[in-house]
C-alpha cells in the first residue's frame, strides 16, 4: 500500500477547476469590433465626401484587412494588394490585347482564374487575384478595362492603408505578444493534461472525456502558434523579431507536447495496471513538479521573464533516480509478472523524459525576444 505521504500527494494531483475572468477576452473582442467599424467608417467618409466612383472598394478592403494584430493586418494588406494588383492588371492587359466579347471574356476568365488558383495553392498572396479578374472582365466596358483595373488597385491600397493605420493608432496589438500568449495557453493545457494522466495512472481514475477535450485544445493551440509565427515574422516593428529562436523553442515544446499526447493515449493501460507508488515514493512528487513547472514556464513566457527556477524539479528527478537504483538492487519487483511491471516502468521512464524535455525548454526560454 502507498504511504500516507504518497496519499496526501495524490490528493494534490487531482485537477482543480478555476475560472478566469472573461472580461479581458470580451474586452479584446469589443476593441477588435470597434477598430473594424472605425476603419470601415473612415473609408466610407472618404468615399462619400469625395464622391469616388468605385470608392466602395476601399470600404470593403478596410473591413477585410482589419485583423486582430498588426502582423495579421500587415499580412492581409500585403496579400490583398498584391493579389488585386496582379489580377486587375493581367485582366486589363490581356483584355486589351485579345479584345472583348462573351466568348473571349470566358476564355480569359478560365485561363487567368486557373493560373491564379494554381499560384494560390503555392502561396496565399494571390488569393484575391482570380476574384479581381472576374470583376474587371464583367463589370467594365471595352474602353474601361484599364480604368476599372487601376481604380480597383488604388482603392484596395487605400482601404488597406486605412485599416493598418487604425491598427497602429487605436489599441495596437503586436503579433509577437499574441504568439507568447498562445504558447502560454499550450503550456497550461499541457500542465492540466499531465495532472489528468497522473490521476489516471496513480489513482486509477480515468477521465476520458476530459482527456479528449484537452487533446483537441492542445492541437488547436499548436495550429494557432503556427499562424502567429507567420504573422510575427511579417509584422513591421522597430525591434527585430527573432523568428529562429521562437521556432527552436516551439520545436522543443513539440517534443514535450507529443510525449504527453502519447502518454494520454496510454492512460487506459496505466489506469488498468495500478501503478504501485510505494516502489518509488518520489514518483508522485515528480508528477506534481512537472505540472507545476509547466505552469511556471507558461507564466514566464507571457511575462517575458528570462529566468525560471526548476531546482525543485531537478532535485526530485535525482531522488527518483536514487530510489530506482535502490529498487533494482533490492530486486523488489522480482515477484511481479512482466505484464504488471511493464506499465510501471513505462510510466516512470516517460515522466523522467518529460522532466528532461522541460529542462531543455527552460534553457531556450531566455532566447525569446
Amino acid at each position: 500500500m502507498a504511504s500516507a505521504a504518497s496519499e496526501s500527494s495524490l490528493d494534490q494531483l487531482r485537477p482543480t477547476t478555476s475560472t478566469s475572468p472573461a472580461w479581458p477576452a470580451i474586452s479584446r473582442q469589443l476593441k477588435q469590433g470597434v477598430k473594424t467599424g472605425l476603419a470601415g467608417l473612415i473609408a466610407y467618409v472618404i468615399y462619400a465626401h469625395f464622391q469616388l466612383r468605385e470608392g466602395y472598394w476601399a470600404v470593403f478592403a478596410a473591413l477585410i484587412v482589419t485583423q486582430a494584430n498588426l502582423g495579421a493586418s500587415w499580412q492581409a494588406a500585403l496579400y490583398r494588394t498584391v493579389g488585386t494588383t496582379a489580377g486587375a492588371l493581367s485582366a486589363a492587359l490581356l483584355a486589351a490585347m485579345i479584345g472583348v466579347g462573351p466568348v473571349r471574356a470566358g476564355v480569359l476568365l478560365f485561363i487567368l482564374a486557373s493560373f491564379f488558383a494554381y499560384l494560390t495553392t503555392r502561396h496565399a498572396t494571390f488569393s484575391t487575384a482570380g476574384f479581381t479578374v472576374a470583376l474587371v472582365l464583367f463589370f467594365s466596358h471595352s474602353h474601361e478595362y484599364w480604368h476599372l483595373a487601376w481604380a480597383r488597385v488604388l482603392y484596395t491600397v487605400m482601404g488597406a492603408f486605412i485599416a493598418f493605420a487604425v491598427g497602429v493608432l487605436v489599441w495596437p496589438v503586436r503579433a509577437r505578444d499574441g504568439l507568447r500568449a498562445k504558447i502560454s495557453l499550450l503550456l497550461e493545457d499541457c500542465s492540466h493534461l499531465t495532472r489528468l494522466i497522473t490521476e489516471g495512472a496513480l489513482c486509477g481514475e480515468l477521465k476520458e472525456k476530459e482527456l479528449e477535450e484537452l487533446t483537441r485544445a492542445i492541437s488547436q493551440h499548436r495550429r494557432d502558434i503556427t499562424q502567429s509565427l507567420e504573422e510575427s515574422r511579417s509584422e513591421p516593428a522597430r525591434s527585430r523579431f527573432d523568428h529562429d529562436a521562437y521556432v527552436s523553442f516551439v520545436e522543443e515544446l513539440d517534443h514535450l507536447r507529443l510525449h504527453l499526447l502519447t502518454m494520454s493515449r496510454d492512460s487506459a493501460t496505466y489506469a488498468g495496471s495500478g501503478i504501485p507508488t510505494n516502489f518509488v515514493p518520489s514518483l508522485v512528487t515528480l508528477c506534481e513538479r512537472i505540472s507545476e513547472a509547466l505552469l511556471t514556464v507558461a507564466v514566464a513566457t507571457t511575462r517575458k521573464s528570462q529566468a525560471v527556477d526548476l531546482t525543485l524539479l531537478t532535485e526530485t528527478v535525482a531522488k527518483v533516480n536514487h530510489e530506482l537504483t535502490a529498487l533494482r538492487e533490492a530486486r523488489v519487483t522480482a515477484p511481479f509478472t512482466l505484464d504488471r511491471m511493464l506499465p510501471f516502468w513505462s510510466f516512470v521512464f516517460n515522466m523522467k523524459q518529460a522532466a528532461a524535455e522541460l529542462q531543455n525548454l527552460q534553457q531556450k526560454l531566455p532566447q525569446l525576444s
